[in-house]
């Protein structure tokens, strides 16, 4: 089965120690898992398990057990076997087109209903499963990124992005927005100004705005001629829903 390709394709050589788990739990995309041993993905939707596939020399698994296979396995990678993992972040078009090819063959992850005597199926981790956080608005999210001088807007947590607009090494924009959140967040604690609620650099070439949007953050790069008032408006406003979905 051929998903979407999707955006990021962030390569994962161990998963415990690049914060994975963390990650998924607001993640909507697909995450390829090649152990060696076998091969699969999971369908995720905000962090919520949505379908799963897992396949090796002695047969192929769908859904729920497909989970338990998958997660043996990238718990056999925290002991060193080898392992790599692929990441591929979706938007709305590309996740209901991975929906639907799971939907077709069969990968569902279906709600335990346990009838009978029959024992509940396991899963091997449950962070997987747990409530993920309020998605942010994609349409205020789309018309930040369509202002005049905006160069790339991105969502992210714990310095993996998670929703990304425009053209950018999100990555890495990701993962120094964090650096720079937490570097704020210090020194308005220290200084005794209470939370911080929107960093702004200014270089003579670029602007940037970081701000905490709902349980994301999100990271506006933009040209040094930008209209920066506008900028923050949208962003206020944005954080005003909370991050929620309209």
């Amino acid at each position: 089965m051929k998903l979407p390709a999707g955006t990021g394709g962030r390569v994962l050589i161990n998963p415990h120690k690049e914060g994975m788990l963390q990650a998924l739990m607001v993640f909507t995309g697909a995450i390829e898992i090649d152990s060696g041993n076998g091969r699969g993905f999971l369908l995720t939707r905000s962090g919520e398990l949505v379908a799963a596939y897992f396949r090796n020399p002695q047969g192929i698994c769908k859904g729920k057990p497909a989970v338990q296979f998958l997660m043996r396995e990238v718990d056999a990678g925290a002991g060193g076997s080898q392992q790599n993992i692929i990441m591929r972040a979706y938007g709305s078009s590309d996740f209901a087109e991975a929906l639907a090819l799971c939907t077709e063959g069969g990968l569902l992850v279906e709600p335990e209903t346990n009838p009978g005597n029959a024992e509940p199926l396991a899963v091997e981790n449950p962070v997987l499963l747990r409530q993920s956080p309020t998605p942010l608005n994609e349409a205020m999210l789309a018309k930040i990124a369509s202002q005049p001088g905006v160069i790339a807007v991105s969502a992210f947590y714990e310095g993996f992005p998670v929703r990304s607009l425009g053209e950018g090494d999100f990555e890495h924009v990701a993962a120094r927005a964090e650096d720079f959140l937490r570097a704020g967040s210090r020194i308005a604690d220290d200084m005794h100004m209470g939370q911080a609620e929107q960093l702004i650099l200014e270089t003579a070439e670029r602007k940037v705005i970081i701000a905490p949007c709902g349980d994301l953050f999100i990271c506006i790069i933009a040209k040094a001629d930008v209209q920066l008032g506008l900028l923050r408006v949208l962003v206020k406003s944005l954080q005003s829903e909370g991050g929620s979905v309209v």
